[in-house]
């Protein structure tokens, strides 16, 4: 969502592609089974807006019709549509581990803070992943930013409640322990027409257990930078270190998967000093090590989703590990056109998925 502040700051083939991956996939569960393979995904789902009316209005009426054209572009984007396109893409693969970004809750109602849900992100992908007889249930669940404002009426009330969230299958014999999650000290907070507001951005992590072997699983969300405001290169820098020094500060091999806007793919953009922090601190990055020589781009989609040709043109989403873990293999998710679903793209990012063999120096 927020590389807004950058700016302004068919189907059919995909369910034979899909069906032929299970296959081999399950192929491969079955060659590794009694080791410490695990099959992890990272996607941003995209909360359906950039926002970019809002941060760019100039005068009070400016902010309110922004607030309506951003909730315009939520319903466009088809919220329910895209979790179950998203639902189908982890059905392809059914990683054990699943680290999300974005997954927002939408109220639209009278007054401040409304109650009525127009859009459940979490509940929608949930149930999606049911209907499609997938067993997934939330782990963690870390709250971001939770913002309201005025529609132009002055009296319906909008809100947007922002979480990262792990899912894991149920229907593994995983075990889990010792959950946290942590705001980042280091936050952007920005002015608008109803006051300042803090983009909160934080990390989730949990201990895994899973045939006799053990791991953490570190999701996080990092700050964008924007040219026009160098202070977010050093917010973005700062968030990547706390995380590195923080929930990643443990003896057990560590997966760090997420949305970190730092482009992996162009080493003159500023933000690939964050990459390269990620891998001065012993961070190896699962698509690097299996694909050296593919770009991978992971964003992104035009706000509205509905560009007939893939704009992805950074690489900004990573699955990093550390300790006794090795790649075996890596792979984007819906970065290809036949991925669309109606006309629209699952979300702005494509996902990533990896499979890990942790036990191994």
């Amino acid at each position: 969502m927020w590389r807004t502040l950058q700016r302004v700051l068919g189907i059919c083939a995909a369910l034979v592609l899909a069906t032929f991956s299970v296959a081999t996939n399950a192929s491969a569960d079955q060659s590794n089974r009694g080791k410490g393979v695990i099959k992890v995904l990272t996607y941003n789902v995209y909360e359906g807006t950039d926002f970019e009316e809002v941060l760019g209005a100039q005068t009070f009426p400016e902010f309110l019709e922004g607030v309506q054209l951003a909730l315009n572009n939520v319903k466009a984007t088809n919220p329910p549509l895209r979790m179950r396109a998203i639902a189908h893409q982890i059905a392809i693969t059914q990683p054990d581990l699943v680290g999300l970004e974005e997954v927002t809750t939408w109220r639209v109602g009278p007054g401040p803070n409304p109650s009525a849900v127009a859009f459940d992100m979490l509940q929608e992908l949930l149930d999606a992943l049911a209907a499609q007889g997938q067993h997934y249930v939330p782990v963690v669940v870390v709250h971001g930013f939770d913002i309201q404002a005025p529609l132009p009426d002055l009296t319906t009330f909008v809100e947007a409640t922002d979480s990262d969230v792990i899912l894991a299958r149920s229907d593994e014999n995983l075990h889990f322990s010792n959950t946290q999650t942590a705001p980042f000290s280091t936050q952007l907070t920005v002015p608008t027409f109803v006051g300042p507001v803090t983009i909160v951005e934080g990390w989730a992590a949990v201990d895994v257990t899973f045939r006799e072997q053990s791991l953490r699983f570190v999701i996080t969300h990092l700050q964008p930078f924007a040219p026009q405001a160098p202070v977010t290169l050093q917010i973005q820098e700062a968030q990547a270190a706390e995380l590195v020094l923080g929930p990643a500060n443990t003896a057990l091999p560590v997966i760090i998967a997420g949305d970190f806007n730092a482009d992996a793919s162009h080493p003159l953009d500023p933000t690939f000093a964050t990459y390269q922090e990620m891998i001065s601190f012993g961070f190896d990055d699962s698509w690097a090590a299996t694909h050296p020589n593919e770009l991978g781009f992971t964003c992104c989609q035009l706000a509205d989703l509905s560009n007939m040709v893939s704009t992805l043109s950074q690489r900004i989403d990573f699955i990093f590990f550390r300790g006794q873990i090795r790649p075996l293999s890596s792979r984007l998710a819906a970065a290809e056109t036949h991925e669309r679903i109606d006309g629209l793209w699952p979300s702005d990012h494509a996902g990533v998925r990896a499979t890990l063999l942790a036990g191994v120096h």
